[in-house]
């Protein structure tokens, strides 16, 4: 037997008000499991296993350029979320001495990718050379090809100029820019720590702002946070990173750099933005990942949707090399949501999944009258692929918990 674990989106931080990532007991278990089934198990970690993004560092360079961002991180980042999780550093090193383990690099641990001195900290810490940083995985034999999913996520994504420069995601630059300007009022308000965490956790992330709402109203805030959620994004768009970013994406709509570059028409600027923002949320409340995987997985009879550069933009100088007469699977992982789907080919099924998370999710439910509320539970989700002889076995595991008062 041959035995693949995928995982994503374990956001393992620093302690501090971003690392949500309570289960390193868990996780040592499953690889424990891992361990006992298969003498030869790989482990691969499809993008976000850790926290560097919303990391106090990052906090710290604030709003400095993204390209200065990723040469001024250094090691200092990874021991500090390697002492405030010593146990899943513990586990992934007993488990590296035997079995290769394969980091995929998302959105909010690109720096690892870029950045020689997280990469050598990282690697110092496993101290094992069965670890391998890449920007994605593809397996032949198994016929997988893995991806973190941000590529597909128009604010989570580089793109291309014409020239070839390469313009950075703008959502690295709008959560750099919240956690500078809005997170300092939600953390004024004196709320429950848990609280607090919450809002990061909102999914999909369309329901933010009733969740801000709610919140308002429950504690009796003398602020309204949707008004100030909604400016930070405002002021977010009207800066530099953002005109650059919109000429780039939306080279046929001026409105945005217009309003950008005006005082007068506040109003409208206002307007035309949400409803831009609303626009970006709708997108992310469809499947996009699912819709990319069929894609992908058709590209054997549709040479037009098969992986190109602009694909792995900012990850990688060439597409993958992919034989999609062969690839059976594609996994994703980035909007955490764990999926798993038959798609009908013209050379039979293949299939698409999402690995979910290990974050905690806070979902938004209606009662009978229409009133809202949100609900929080813990998700540890993940992927085995197995090969048995000639016959693969693909198992989703999707496990999901809560507390009940």
């Amino acid at each position: 037997m041959s035995l693949k674990l995928f995982v994503s989106d374990l956001h393992i931080g620093d302690g501090s008000a971003s690392d949500d990532f309570a289960y390193d007991h868990e996780f040592s278990k499953l690889l424990e499991d891992v361990d006992e089934a298969d003498e030869k198990a790989e482990l691969i970690i499809i993008g976000d296993g850790f926290e560097i993004l919303e990391s106090e560092a990052v906090r710290q360079l604030g709003l400095t350029n993204f390209s200065t961002l990723c040469d001024s991180l250094d090691g200092d980042v990874i021991e500090m979320i390697f002492d405030k999780h010593r146990t899943f550093f513990d586990a992934l090193s007993k488990f590296a001495k035997h079995h290769k383990i394969i980091y995929v690099v998302g959105n909010h641990d690109y720096y690892i990718l870029v950045n020689d001195k997280l990469r050598r900290a990282l690697l110092e810490k496993l101290a094992s050379p069965n670890l391998e940083i890449v920007p994605h995985f593809y397996d032949e034999e198994f016929g997988i090809f893995a991806q973190h999913g941000n590529q597909y996520d128009v604010a989570n994504s580089f793109a291309y100029m014409r020239e070839g420069y390469l313009i950075p995601p703008i959502g690295d630059y709008i959560t750099r820019y919240t956690m500078k300007y809005f997170e300092p009022v939600l953390r004024s308000m004196n709320l429950p720590e848990d609280v607090i965490r919450d809002y990061d956790n909102v999914r999909p992330l369309s329901y933010a702002m009733d969740w801000l709402k709610y919140i308002t109203y429950i504690y009796k805030l003398p602020v309204d946070l949707m008004k100030e959620w909604r400016r930070s994004f405002f002021m977010a768009f009207r800066s530099e990173e953002a005109r650059s970013w919109s000429r780039v994406r939306f080279p046929h709509s001026y409105w945005l750099s217009d309003f950008f570059t005006q005082r007068a028409g506040w109003f409208e600027f206002g307007r035309k933005i949400a409803k831009f923002i609303d626009d970006i949320f709708r997108f992310k409340e469809t499947n996009y990942l699912k819709m990319r995987a069929e894609k992908i997985l058709n590209a054997e009879t549709n040479p037009e949707w098969k992986l190109t550069l602009e694909n792995v933009a900012g990850y990688s100088k060439k597409p993958p090399d992919i034989d999609y007469s062969h690839l059976k699977m594609v996994f994703f992982g980035h909007n955490h949501m764990p999926d798993f789907y038959i798609i009908p080919t013209s050379s039979g099924s293949k299939y698409y999944a999402n690995t979910g998370t290990w974050r905690p999710l806070v979902e938004r439910s209606v009662g009978k009258y229409g009133q809202i509320t949100f609900h929080k539970k813990i998700e540890m989700n993940y992927i085995l692929v197995r090969k048995d002889n000639n016959e693969f076995v693909i198992e989703t595991r999707l496990i999901s918990r809560t507390r009940i008062s």
